[in-house]
Formats: C-alpha cells, structure tokens, sequence
C-alpha cells in the first residue's frame, strides 16, 4: 500500500481530489434521492436500479449480477492487483417505512441517510471521479453496492461476489455511513438466531398448567442472560424480538424469539452458540405437548487483521491526513466475509452522525469532506501498491 506522500504525487491525484470535493453538492443531492428509495433488506431491487443509472452516466462497464448486487469497474494497469470498493445497497428498515428525508443547510435528517445512501452516494462519487480523472498508475478498481447486508440478509450479496473477488483483488475497503475516523479491521463474531415454540394454548383459567409458548421463550432468553459473558473478549448477548400471543385470556400456543449473539473471538461465540442449542433443547422437558426449534438466521466469524497489518497502518494515515482521529475497531459488516476468505478488508464512516437506525438518523454536512477525501485518498494509496501483499 503506498504512503499518503507516493499517492499524492502520482499524476492527476490532486485533479481528481478538486474534482470530487467541488462534487460535493451533487452527492448530497443523490444521497437523499437514493435514501428516499426504500430499500428494505430483500428488496433492494428499486434502489439497485437507481445506483445503476447513476453509474452508467459516467462509466463504461456497470451490471447487475444474479444476487443484486450492482458492479462497475474502472480499467486500469493489468499488472498491478486489484482492489474493490464496497456501500451496502439495503436499509435497516422494513417495508413499512417510507422514507421522506428532511433537508436542511448543515444537516440531512431521516431514515437510511446515513445507513447507508451516503455511502452509496460517496461510492458512486468516487467511481465517477476516477473515470474522469485518471491517477497513473492505479490497478483496476471495482465498485460494488451489495444487497444484502443489514438484519436477516446475512450478507448474501457479499457471499456471492465469491469466489470471483479473490481473482480480480486482494484488498477490499467498505464504506459506510457512520462513525467517521472509525477503522474496523476484525470482524465481530455474531451468531443471529430464531426460537420457535409450540405449544398447546388454550384458555388461561380452563388450561391452567398446560405449557405456554411465551413463557418457555422467556424462559430460554433468561438462561442465555445468567451465561458467563468475558469482558475481554468482548461477548454480549442481545435479546432482540418477541412475537406470541393472541388475546388477553389466552394461552400462548406460539412465540417466535429473536436473539444475537456476538464476540470478539471465535471460541466465546461458538460457546455460546452450544449453550444456546443445549437451552433450545432441554426447554420443553416436563411440557406436554411443547416443542422447541432453534434456526440460525445469520452467522460471521470472528476474524480480522492486526493492527500492524500494511492495510491497517496505510489507512491510519490516511485517516490523519484526512485531518481524521483514528479509531481502531470491530464491526459485523460486508468485510466479515472478505476477512473470512482471506482477503484483507477494512471499514470506514464517512459522516458524523447521530441517531442511526432511528426515524431521526442525521448527518451533518461540514463533516462529509473529510470523510470523503479519507476515502479518495485511501483508494489510491491501495490501487497504486505494486503487489498483492
């Protein structure tokens, strides 16, 4: 990966830099048009058409591959390695949510803005930049918008892209909305799981001693809390969701609860996991007519870069060239994969923001230039590098 100080001289760095900062206006004005697409996990199909038209205006080469997810590339030198650049194409929303963005002179405000249209909006930007101001001497480089990547998607555009990705690049960066000077460089182990318990039902005082699908649920995501859970690594639990019941005097003959666990390292995750399959299934013991089922829903390893990484150290100075404070961190994101597979991935924000999956998410403009410059920067210091390591 080459330093800020070799990045900036290659020929049309600072042409493309000017370009992209004078272009700030316009992606502010696609990251609300975009955001106001709903795109709920599952059906990023509307958005994904969008962020293809907006490719298509400026490069040669812009698709749509079987997942969903939408790729461009801008050609470069065949014999330096590739490099791919990630923004998740889906909201944390569900289908309900239409979402209507408040535009003001220092803020954006509303749902998906910042997770994450303004990364998709920054991805589209740089792609644009680069096509029409070439650096020298720069490997190819992809752009991919990624459907599946919030709640229940479980990564699945990401998953996808391989085995191709290995073969066109061995660095990936990921941009996202939040957490400006954030460096996420190990992925979060998380376990995303789904109980469903059956159970008779009945009339609350006729049936009074059947088995009740609510409360063996309540039961199971107690005994998940009383689990030992290490500081360090860091491991947690969250209770998420909780569907059952139909009337007041009823007994619940179904609940569906959803869980997640997560942790630093693998071997705190995967106890965990064991735990919570050993509680699924001595929960309906002693309960006529009770059973229990345990799905997992999603699952990331615990894995990632230490922070000497070549990848790790060239984007903390870019993030401080950027004017940045650098924060080394974790995330479950796009990246989890790609460090799964070997491929050396990190994840930047690109806004300050506050609220983020809320109905209120803002982003605060006189923050976006920094974030965008970390990210232009960064891709040319990774482009330029003259191996794959």
């Amino acid at each position: 990966m080459l330093s800020v100080p070799e990045a900036s001289s290659r020929t049309g760095f600072w042409l493309g830099l000017s370009h992209l900062e004078s272009e700030i206006p316009r992606i502010v004005a696609e990251a609300v048009r975009l955001a106001e697409v709903p795109s709920p996990t599952g059906s990023e199909e509307k958005r994904a058409a969008l962020v293809r038209d907006l490719m298509a205006d400026s490069l040669d080469f812009c698709s749509t591959d079987e997942a969903g997810n939408v790729m461009a590339c801008v050609k470069g030198n065949s014999d330096r390695p590739g490099t791919v650049l990630l923004a998740p194409l889906d909201a944390w929303y569900d289908d309900s949510v239409h979402p209507l963005i408040d535009v003001r002179a220092d803020r954006l405000t509303g749902p998906g803005i910042v997770n994450h249209a303004i990364a998709l909006a920054g991805l589209i930007a740089l792609a644009r930049t680069l096509k029409r101001q070439p650096v020298a001497n720069l490997g190819d480089v992809w752009f991919v918008a990624t459907v599946g990547s919030e709640m229940a998607g479980d990564l699945r555009g990401i998953c996808h892209l391989f085995p191709w990705l290995p073969t066109v690049a061995t660095r990936v960066l990921c941009l996202q909305g939040p957490g400006q000077g954030r460096l996420d460089h190990w992925s979060v182990g998380t376990y995303r799981g789904e109980l469903n318990v059956y159970a008779p039902g009945g009339h609350c005082w006729r049936d009074a001693g059947r088995g009740n699908a609510l409360q063996l649920a309540m039961d199971f995501s107690r005994r998940l809390e009383t689990l030992p859970k290490p500081a360090y690594p860091r491991t947690l639990y969250n209770p998420a969701q909780l569907e059952s019941g139909d009337a007041w005097n009823t007994l619940p003959s179904r609940a569906t609860f959803r869980f997640e666990l997560r942790s630093d390292a693998e071997p705190e995750l995967q106890r965990l996991i064991r735990e919570a399959q050993i509680a699924a299934f001595e929960l309906c013991r002693g309960h006529v007519g009770c059973r229990a089922n345990l799905e997992q829903k999603g699952f990331r390893h615990a894995t990632g870069l230490y922070p000497d990484h070549t990848l790790v150290k060239g984007m903390q100075e870019t993030q401080s060239w950027a004017g940045l404070n650098s924060k080394l961190g974790a995330s479950s994101s796009d990246a989890s994969v790609c460090l799964h597979y070997g491929v050396a991935a990190v994840t930047i924000g690109l806004c300050q923001a506050v609220g983020t999956e809320t109905h209120m998410e803002t982003l605060y403009l006189e923050s976006l230039p920094a974030g965008l410059r970390q990210a232009y920067a960064g891709m040319i210091q990774i482009a330029g590098r003259n191996t794959s390591t």
